[in-house]
Formats: structure tokens, sequence, C-alpha cells
């Protein structure tokens, strides 16, 4: 990837298509380019914000995994981070309820 720039491109090209495994590759790949630090919130909200709307418990709960694991490792801490512990909880809440995607 030239550019973390490209990837979060990409990554919302790929929301439009419905290609979830890539909106998440994309997603990871831009905060492993930017390390993680304050800048790499944003776009761990902007994955469980994302996920919410996966029809698969399963897939909800392994990007809920990845964004609290990803979330622990920002530094230094921002106020986003508990933004981000809401949207968590909020994806591990829903259980088996439908989604629209």
């Amino acid at each position: 990837m030239d550019s973390v720039e490209e990837c979060l491109r990409l990554a919302e090209e790929a929301q439009k298509d419905g290609a979830h495994v890539a909106v998440f590759t994309y997603y990871r790949t831009a905060i492993e380019e930017i390390g993680y630090n304050t800048s790499a919130a944003n776009i761990i909200l902007a994955a469980a914000q994302y996920a919410q709307k996966l029809k698969k418990e399963r897939d909800r709960k392994a990007i809920a995994q990845w964004c609290q694991e990803a979330a622990q490792k920002i530094t230094p801490k921002t106020d986003l981070v508990g933004t981000i512990s809401n949207e968590i909880a909020k994806l591990q809440a829903r259980g088996d309820k439908s989604a629209t995607t």
C-alpha cells in the first residue's frame, strides 16, 4: 500500500461493494501503517460501526474482538477509546438480531 489514505479509500470502496473481508483488511493495513497511536482510534471506530451492519454474529464477534485488542494498544489514550468501547458493547449486544447487510 502506498499510503494510509489509499487504504481508507479502498476500505470505503469495498464497503460499497459489500466486500466485508476487504473492508477490514484495509482498515487493519491502515492501522499497521500509522501504528497504534491516536490516529488509529478513528479507524477502529469506523470498523466497529461498520461491523454492526454485518449479518453473521460470528463476523461481528470477530471484529469486536479485533477492535477491542486494537483499542487497547492505542497510546496515548484518547476520548475515542471510550467511544470505541461503547460501539464494541453495542456490537456484542446485538446477538443474533438480523442486520441490513
